[in-house]
């Protein structure tokens, strides 16, 4: 199965607290939190943010040679930012591939209030610790114009404090340039493993696929947004067993 069920069409979370509570963002507004893709588009490299331990680090400096994954988060997100990093780090260890030599991994927080140590602390406990894998935070303004570049669009929700925002990352050229979009969880640890020797040759994909991830769902009685968490965890985990699947049945086939 390589794909989601085709009613999944923009892929999109509302990162916070798993709780059903008001928001201040209404129902239709949501279709405007998708990628809005620009492969080919070249970084702002001369943004400079700050590291786990809040030493300036200016973007540019992270691309030395190799592919980098980047990939925006919330450090106090309980549901979809730590769902993600997980199944983007997991699929890292099942490559015969190295953080620091083969590719490098940048998590950009979002959030312009997020201490150094926080984002730092949360994208440790979802694997983004140690050589080639870097967490950053600055102010609105320097993270807008990365994001702006991506096409990631989010918004805070003054009513909850929780932000909306799409699901996925991207693959960028050793250069900054946008290579390729992986979105939600419809991808294999080879397709990102594809998407790294691509970028690693500075070639550029077509726009992905959008896909829609329903973790949240909107009661227009009671003005809310409930949180299906449960549906999405049965989602990625039917995903990674069958990713674990085909990768084993491979490796079967080789040692035969």
């Amino acid at each position: 199965m390589r794909r989601l069920p085709a009613a999944i069409l923009l892929a999109m979370g509302l990162a916070g607290p798993a709780v059903a509570a008001p928001s201040s963002i209404p129902s239709d507004a949501f279709a405007t939190f998708a990628f809005a893709q620009h492969p080919g588009a070249l970084l702002p490299l001369d943004v400079t943010l700050r590291d786990g331990a809040g030493n300036p680090v200016r973007l540019g400096s992270l691309f030395d040679g190799q592919p980098v994954i980047l990939d925006f988060e919330y450090d106090r997100c309980t549901t979809l930012c730590g769902v993600m990093l997980d199944q983007l780090t997991g699929a890292l260890r099942s490559l015969p591939l190295r953080a620091g030599s083969n590719y490098r991994l940048v998590a950009i927080d979002i959030d312009p209030t997020a201490t150094p140590p926080d984002a730092a602390a949360f994208a440790a406990a979802h694997g983004i610790a140690g050589r080639g894998m870097t967490v950053l935070t600055g102010d609105a303004a320097s993270v807008g114009r990365i994001a702006d570049t991506v096409g990631f669009p989010y918004r805070r929700d003054d009513a909850t404090g929780q932000y909306a925002h799409p699901a996925g990352f991207v693959v960028a050229t050793p250069r900054g340039t946008i290579s390729r979009y992986l979105l939600g969880f419809d991808w294999r640890p080879l397709d990102l493993r594809l998407a790294l020797s691509e970028a690693a040759a500075a070639r550029i994909a077509a726009p992905a696929e959008a896909v829609l991830l329903f973790c949240y769902c909107y009661d227009p009685q009671t003005g809310r947004y409930d949180l299906a968490i449960g549906r999405l965890l049965e989602i990625v985990g039917a995903a990674t067993l069958l990713s674990l699947g085909i990768l084993i049945r491979a490796s079967v086939r080789r040692a035969a």
